[in-house]
């Protein structure tokens, strides 16, 4: 079952308030990412792919070498 298909089934099943709610947080969610131009990237990566990246940026991008200058 896809995402989708898994919250509309949820949905479904949800009394009314909630669904206005999970509703007005959506169009928020799209507003911002709109607004936001960083935004269009929020979810492009797997899980993996991120930690890879985190693991990379640490080990790689935070040595500082006292020496150095």
């Amino acid at each position: 079952m896809t995402n989708c298909e898994q919250l509309i089934q949820e949905l479904e099943q949800a009394p009314d308030d909630l669904v206005e709610s999970v509703l007005a947080f959506l169009h928020r969610a799209k507003a911002t990412r709109q607004e936001n131009s960083l935004a269009k990237f929020a979810g492009i990566l797997s899980d993996s792919e991120a930690e890879e990246l985190r693991k990379t940026i640490t080990a790689d991008c935070r040595q500082v070498d006292l020496n150095e200058w």
